[in-house]
């Protein structure tokens, strides 16, 4: 799985960005996060989280993709971060899949 917390301004070309290599399942949240952004005035930032579950050969696709759309070098940018599924469950039909 691969979680993004990006900028609420790099949310659609990021999404186009990941239609293009065939990633189209994904979930995404607004988060609420205090990093070095923060000022006294702004306690927190609001960001996007995107959570993608690709197999393990198409995660450094993903992250390049959501780094190549968000970096800009400035506090704020957010995070990728990439951990391993051992499984899913489809609720409706109850299949486990690996």
């Amino acid at each position: 799985m691969v979680i993004g917390i990006i900028r609420e301004t790099c949310l659609g070309r990021t999404v186009k960005e990941l239609e293009k290599i065939n990633v189209r399942s994904m979930t995404i949240s607004v988060v609420k996060g205090i990093g070095e952004q923060v000022t006294l005035y702004k306690p927190y930032a609001i960001h996007n989280m995107i959570q993608i579950i690709v197999p393990d050969e198409k995660v450094e696709e993903v992250e390049d993709v959501i780094l190549n759309c968000t970096h800009t070098g400035m506090a704020g940018d957010g995070i990728v971060a990439v951990s391993q599924i051992d499984y899913m469950i489809k609720i409706r039909s109850k299949e486990r899949l690996q």
